[in-house]
């Protein structure tokens, strides 16, 4: 047989096309925190996705009349196509977006548009084009500059005899006590016990509060200080109120008006005042304690020691200011919308707790908004811009770190380590504290690397202005209302 003969050509077939040509996704930024993603797949791709996911169907179908797998695939597809049809479909797109998010790590806010795939007449044979627009974060640029050497001047604080005077204040009202008023009036700051009985209904009851709070027991009651300044034992007040959803239970009968307006027949029987009792070396004495000097060195010291802490603060919170300024970057709507509600959200449900009515608490939730929303922006632009800090000088918190804040926080509860860890991984507090970790790192860093002066108050106000001035002046000695409150009335 000749050379010739034994030769044998060969044809090379022509190579099917990737799986990924066939199934084209694009990303394109339509803005700062908007993009579109658009995922456009050939006929030839899904119908090989769909045949193949059809044939691993009929193995595992049963059909009447059929054992398991050996129903014609041609039946198979007449009784289950449709919903295969829309789980490849569902598939395929799910598959899609989720790798595009992925390479081009879009922090996807919400999805503005998006396709009803449970809608899409798709059949084999037939290519297949979805949209998706979504709201995602911001791209953060940061040059070393941004961060390193930012220069910062801080209001130089010093501790007052204001200060001093009004700590010394709030010091004596922990030892005041209570004691019934019969000839002075009733008077904002009093607590009152009255007998409470509501107009058209058959209810009755002898209720303690504070007129200043505008609420009685589960009525909120617009005015009442007001109403009852100077009453006595025994004078009555009609008076105009709403039926609060907050701390019902405790109130039976009142159920069915919640959230309605009432007429109350307000009768006082009992009239209590605080009286707070003279700093001096008798006081100190009961308590354990040489003079009223060594009561003022202490609430000194103390002070001393707090206004060294807020300084500390303040300078942090000026420098993470400083740096956040550099910036210049959109939020997403849908994550401004989402944190403000939350917060209107928070602040009317603290307001309903201290009695106030639901109209005037929607009123200033409203009026509060605007403000509300700043607040929020400036916290939101903070954090990311912390956090992409944080990302660029690799700043991690270990699992070490984390578990000594846990068992400090074990420490001061009382409680055993794994029972405090359990507690925070319930709650969802463990990724909160590692992040908020992370954040106090990373300020530390910018800390490190700023140039801080300090300059009289005076000139800091002129520089920056009033406000500016003012909120550094409160964050010095911070206003013990909470612990004021707790021990408000003599029930505390």
């Amino acid at each position: 047989m000749s050379d010739e003969s034994e030769e044998t050509t060969t044809e090379t077939a022509p190579e099917e096309p990737k799986a990924d040509e066939r199934l084209q996704v694009t990303v394109e930024r339509t803005g700062p925190c908007e993009c579109l993603i658009r995922i456009e797949a050939e006929a030839a791709y899904l119908q090989e996705r769909y045949d193949e996911e059809l044939q691993s169907l009929a193995q595992k179908a049963t059909l009447p009349g059929f054992r398991q797998g050996k129903a014609p695939i041609g039946l198979v597809e007449g009784r289950l196509g449709a919903s295969l049809r829309r789980d490849v479909i569902a598939t395929v797109v799910s598959e899609a977006y989720d790798k595009a998010v992925e390479e081009h790590e879009l922090a996807v806010v919400e999805q503005d548009e998006a396709p009803d795939l449970e809608k899409e007449d798709w059949a084999p044979g037939k290519p297949l084009a979805v949209e998706f627009r979504c709201q995602v974060m911001p791209t953060i640029e940061l040059e070393e500059d941004q961060y390193k050497g930012l220069k910062v001047e801080a209001p130089r604080l010093e501790l007052t005899e204001e200060m001093i005077e009004r700590e010394l204040e709030r010091f004596a009202v922990r030892f005041a006590s209570w004691e019934e008023v019969t000839e002075a009036g009733i008077d904002r700051d009093d607590y009152v016990e009255a007998e409470v009985a509501l107009a058209g209904e058959d209810w009755v009851e002898t209720i303690g509060f504070q007129p200043r709070d505008e609420r009685i027991g589960p009525f909120s009651v617009a005015g009442l200080k007001g109403a009852l300044l100077g009453a006595k034992a025994g004078d009555q007040a009609e008076l105009e109120g709403e039926v609060l959803a907050d701390g019902l239970d405790d109130w039976k009968g009142l159920e069915a008006l919640e959230g309605k307006g009432v007429s109350l027949s307000v009768k006082v029987q009992k009239v209590v005042r605080r009286r707070v009792p003279e700093l001096d070396d008798e006081l100190a004495k009961k308590i354990g304690m040489d003079s009223a000097e060594e009561i003022r060195s202490m609430v000194r010291n103390g002070l001393e020691e707090s206004l060294q802490k807020q300084k500390e603060q303040l300078k942090r919170d000026l420098v993470v200011q400083r740096f956040v300024e550099g910036f210049d970057f959109e939020l997403p709507q849908a994550l401004l919308d989402r944190a403000s509600k939350e917060q209107q959200r928070k602040l009317f449900l603290k307001m309903i707790r201290a009695g106030v009515s639901q109209e005037e608490a929607e009123r200033r939730v409203s009026h509060q908004e605007e403000q509300n929303r700043e607040t929020i922006q400036k916290a939101l632009r903070s954090a990311l811009a912390l956090r992409e800090l944080a990302k660029k000088e690799t700043i991690y918190v270990t699992e070490s770190e984390v578990d000594g804040q846990i068992r400090a926080f074990a420490s001061r509860q009382g409680w055993r380590e794994d029972r405090a860890r359990t507690y925070l991984e319930q709650q969802g507090y463990v990724k909160s504290l590692r992040d908020d970790m992370r954040e106090s790192k990373t300020v530390d860093l910018l800390l490190e690397h700023a140039e801080v002066s300090e300059i009289p108050l005076e000139e800091y106000e002129r520089k920056h202005g009033a406000k500016q001035a003012g909120d550094a002046r409160s964050a010095v000695v911070k206003e013990k209302e909470d612990a004021e409150d707790a021990e408000d009335s003599p029930e505390a």
